[in-house]
């Protein structure tokens, strides 16, 4: 195998396939990620068994297609370290022996024969659909911050992808909190639970811009898989029954208040100040054109009034701050409704227009 390839491209697809590399495996070949040159194009691949990153990246020049494994930090160390602005040689010898030289610099490092890494899930088009790059980016940051952090209810540490009648939602629920961000698709329903961890990843690497770049989402039995044009990752998805959360979302409120939410989020910011290291909940009281933030604890006490559209009588409710701080943040809007029936009852967080994202967040009873 020899090839030449981009510098900077190639480093990076390296450090990308290196997250999913297994730790202390049993196979030594899944602790490393696999170099692979077919024809005109480099995939380089990290994979743990559970999930796993390709990258595809064109070559400047090519003579033989062949693979190898290599060391997963030691090649992406010495990469970064090379010198800018200068092409990688890349040869391969015996399957196993490999030479880089990148300008003045040459090194060899010992691999391992690709014949010894194990099997890649193949995903099938047959279940699929596409999403908008930067659309599924904007679905996973809107949702993913209120999946839960303890294992008690593992299908609740993932995120649920449910498509309904069209309708692409990503629900998230930790026990006192939902997150819910939906889209338009073409695809029929189906409903399945993935990993965080394969959904971080993609934060990393999706782009926030409009690049007209979809993602085909891929399902079969076991595996869920994102598809882009030079990259593809691909995870076991979370077995288990996901949480009925259309039982909580669903109700009709009996008032609102439109509120900023950046207005709403620094206040609330300035609150956790005092109340976070006492887990002391936050009271807000909505009077008539205004919403009053207030707590008291024992560092100090803090009052203040955000002008809000209101009309209902008054009404005062206690919740978690940082839970309504992360859902004002994450709405990614100027203003937002806020939707009750009573103090003690889910509080309902959705767009002025249109039903993009639903929140909901838990009051806490509070003695009188």
């Amino acid at each position: 195998m020899k090839f030449t390839a981009d510098r900077n491209r190639l480093t990076e697809a390296i450090i990308n396939a290196s997250k999913v590399t297994a730790y202390h495996s049993s196979i030594p070949a899944l602790e490393g990620i696999l170099v692979n040159l077919k024809g005109e194009t480099i995939t380089v691949t990290g994979y743990d068994l559970d999930s796993g990153i390709k990258n595809m990246i064109p070559v400047i020049s090519a003579e033989e297609d062949g693979e190898v494994v290599l060391n997963a930090k030691l090649i992406s160390e010495m990469l970064k370290r090379m010198p800018a602005g200068c092409p990688v040689e890349f040869t391969c010898e015996n399957e196993k022996y490999v030479t880089i030289k990148c300008g003045p610099v040459e090194f060899k490092l010992v691999g391992v024969s690709g014949q010894n890494y194990p099997n890649i899930p193949e995903m099938s088009l047959e279940t699929s659909f596409t999403v908008k790059e930067n659309v599924l980016k904007s679905m996973i940051r809107q949702s993913i911050f209120a999946v839960a952090t303890n294992d008690l209810k593992p299908v609740l540490t993932g995120v649920y992808f449910e498509v309904k009648d069209g309708i692409f939602s990503m629900v998230c629920v930790d026990g006192v909190r939902i997150a819910m961000r939906s889209e338009k698709v073409d695809y029929k329903d189906i409903g399945f639970v993935v990993p965080t961890k394969v959904l971080n990843e993609l934060l990393h690497i999706l782009s926030d811009e409009d690049t007209g770049k979809d993602i085909t989402v891929l399902l079969d039995k076991t595996q869920v898989g994102f598809n882009r044009d030079d990259y593809i990752t691909f995870t076991r998805i979370i077995d288990g029954n996901f949480i009925d959360y259309r039982r909580f979302t669903s109700f009709n409120p009996t008032s609102e208040a439109v509120v900023n939410s950046r207005a709403f989020a620094s206040a609330l910011d300035r609150v956790l100040l005092l109340t976070e290291r006492f887990k002391s909940p936050v009271h807000c009281i909505f009077e008539k054109d205004k919403l009053i933030v207030t707590c008291n604890t024992n560092l100090g006490s803090i009052h203040e009034e955000i002008k809000t559209d209101y009309p209902y009588p008054k009404m005062e409710i206690a919740f978690n701050a940082r839970y309504m701080m992360d859902a004002m943040r994450n709405s990614e809007c100027d203003e937002v409704k806020l939707q009750f029936t009573n103090p003690l009852s889910p509080i309902k967080i959705v767009p002025l227009s249109g039903e993009d994202f639903t929140y909901l967040v838990m009051p806490v009873k509070v003695k009188e």
